[in-house]
């Protein structure tokens, strides 16, 4: 028997254990400093991304062992080119994942598949095609009183609390994640040993655990993946009206067409894609608008402008500032040659602050009219398949706010600070005074 890493490394495994130490292409300018986790990163992406971008738009960063790409066309270029460019290690730990946190992902029961973000076709499109089923304008119509209601039943437990309240974990962290749960059709009794095990997991994927942490998340993945599996099995006997009941019709006609263990590893992956990242959305929202009172106020007394503001939102501070891919062969990008195997970071952040495509890119302004340019959800085959649900929130949330709690401001004696991470922003807190 296999352990730890070399046993996981035996499956088709959804995540490479492994550090890689990949050398910059030939002739690629290095930089030796550039890193997400660096303070001045964290603190503000777009400012340490605003002069590579003009003066060396495509660099390796020799700390990370990627090539760095900033420009949108050149980002896009990529996306659009998934026979060059892979999604597969778009799950993997940025990080080496240490043996005992390994040891428990080598568990003989944990086996979710590559199916969406993290593979290519034929998998891919075969199982996207049902998966957009969920995701439907029927299933979205379904789906916007629920959250309008939880929005608002959340929006009074922050006002009850009292001023200065926090976001995150009243409403920012929650609303998401019971909106996921409630679409892929988890019983509501289960929500809060469902928000337990996905606490950090992000964190482990994409930012910096110790040991001790990435045990304690391992372990919860761990589970988590079994309740997927499980969630599966009683929906075989039990259908209701959800996306895993719909998927789980689709095996029963066709065993073929889908899988049961794709089946779980759709939910496996999608109830985290569409929860944490969605919170950061949702703070990050009220952060850019609440620090400039003249849109803010202008939203309060005119909510036909929230969906425009949404938008602008995730151009100017999206809750995702990069994605990555890997070369699958020799090839090229912005002139440069590219032996298979690099691996690419692709900055969103600087290509959403593109000034050849954006006026004035570094203003934010929910009046823009190319907002929607943005490349926040990606471009291509992995085009992100829960954006509208994602909008949809951040815009009920903003509806209710404002409505709600016009006089909402950023709480002053706060400092709001960033979580260190490869491909997320977010606050850690989000104080409020109303």
């Amino acid at each position: 028997m296999f352990e730890g890493k070399e046993r996981l490394m035996t499956k088709a495994a959804y995540f490479d254990l492994s550090a890689r130490d990949v050398p910059a292409p030939s002739g690629c300018p290095v930089d030796h400093g550039f890193s997400p986790f660096n303070d001045s990163y964290v603190a503000d992406p777009y400012a340490a991304l605003a002069a590579k971008q003009v003066e060396v738009p495509v660099f390796y960063a020799a700390n990370l062992g990627y090539l760095v790409l900033t420009r949108m066309e050149d980002v896009a270029e990529v996306l659009r080119r998934s026979d060059d460019f892979a999604s597969t290690n778009v799950q993997h730990p940025v990080h080496p994942v240490g043996e005992a946190a390994a040891a428990v992902l080598a568990s003989e029961d944990f086996n979710p598949q590559p199916v969406l973000s993290n593979q290519g076709d034929p998998v891919h499109s075969r199982v996207r095609k049902h998966a957009m089923a969920g995701f439907s304008g029927r299933r979205m119509r379904l789906l916007e009183p629920v959250i309008r209601d939880r929005c608002e039943a959340l929006v009074d437990e922050l006002l009850s609390g009292g001023s200065p309240g926090e976001f995150t974990n009243v409403i920012g962290h929650r609303l998401p994640g019971e909106t996921i749960y409630r679409l892929v059709g988890f019983p509501q009794a289960d929500d809060p040993q469902l928000f337990d095990w996905s606490t950090d997991r992000l964190d482990f994927t994409w930012g910096r655990t110790d040991e001790d942490a990435q045990v304690a998340i391992a372990e919860s993945m761990v589970a988590y993946w079994r309740y997927c599996v499980a969630h599966v099995e009683r929906c075989r006997t039990t259908p209701g009206d959800d996306l895993t009941s719909e998927l789980v019709a689709v095996h029963a006609e066709d065993p073929d067409a889908l899988s049961r263990l794709e089946i779980a590893s759709v939910l496996y992956g999608l109830s985290f894609a569409g929860h944490e990242i969605v919170s950061y959305f949702l703070a990050n929202s009220l952060i850019r608008l609440l620090d400039d009172r003249v849109q803010w106020e202008a939203i309060c007394a005119d909510p036909s402008l929230i969906p425009g503001a949404a938008e602008e939102i995730l151009r100017f501070d999206s809750p995702q500032t990069s994605w990555r891919r890997v070369a699958v062969r020799d090839t090229a990008i912005a002139k440069i040659e590219i032996p298979q195997g690099t691996q690419l970071f692709l900055s969103l952040a600087s290509a959403n602050h593109d000034p050849t495509l954006f006026e004035d890119p570094d203003s934010f302004d929910i009046h823009r009219d190319n907002a929607r340019s943005h490349i926040s959800f990606g471009r291509g085959m992995h085009f992100c398949l829960g954006n509208r649900l994602a909008t949809i929130q951040a815009v009920i949330m903003l509806e209710t706010m404002t409505a709600r709690v016009p006089g909402l401001a950023l709480a002053p004696d706060r400092d709001i600070s960033y979580i260190p991470n490869f491909t997320l922003r977010g606050p850690r807190e989000l104080w409020l005074t109303w």
